[in-house]
């Protein structure tokens, strides 16, 4: 195996996600492992996203595992991904905003777009994710750079994680999901001064 850490990001990464990355990447230097880390910022995610793309292609990496910026994870996530032992396997992950919806999808045609609410306790077969975490081997990204000229540029009505999904599908290979890799979405709110005043009388009680 040689690894690409792929990170997308816009202008920054949260401190948690060092902290998360700073942990696997020791562990992945104690057990061996080949691998490098690539942060490409930009304003246009897709843009990263086919710059990192391009970087596994030409450069002979065998594994792409992509971390948005703002997740938090433990250093066995290689691991609990390299278990299912597919060629595109993602981690169970929410969104961060009120709602906190699921991030993985079981159908994602535009008339029936249907996220998983449930999860197995096994691997499990999926229509499509988010990539806040996602490891796919370079080849199936070769295959869709080849076929569509874009890895993640967007389409109608499917941003740019989805859009690559589409086309993966497309080409008849099939993506799972692994419910034992469970990662954080690091997540943001407003504090006012009235929640200090009701947190204080919830302390009194």
């Amino acid at each position: 195996m040689k690894l690409l850490i792929a990170i997308p990001s816009l202008d920054y990464m949260h401190v948690d996600f060092v902290k998360s990355l700073v942990g696997l990447t020791e562990r992945l230097h104690r057990e061996g492992v080949a691998f490098d880390v690539c942060i490409e910022s930009g304003t246009l995610v897709y843009v990263a996203r086919d710059r990192l793309t391009c970087k596994a292609i030409n450069d002979g990496y065998t594994h792409v595992l992509w971390f948005d910026a703002d997740m938090v994870f433990n250093d066995s996530i290689l691991d609990d991904l390299m278990f299912s032992g597919h060629d595109f396997v993602c981690g169970v992950f929410h969104a961060r905003r009120k709602g906190f919806h699921s991030c993985i999808f079981s159908d994602i045609r535009l008339n029936s777009l249907t996220r998983v609410e449930e999860y197995p306790t096994e691997t499990f077969e999926i229509a499509g994710c988010g990539f806040g975490c996602v490891l796919v081997k370079a080849d199936l990204l070769r295959e869709v750079q080849i076929n569509y000229g874009t890895t993640f540029l967007p389409m109608k009505s499917y941003g740019e994680d989805l859009a690559c999904c589409k086309r993966i599908a497309e080409l008849g290979h099939k993506m799972y999901c692994e419910p034992s890799a469970r990662v954080g979405h690091i997540g943001h709110i407003a504090i006012y001064p009235e929640d200090h005043e009701r947190w204080k009388s919830e302390l009194m009680r």
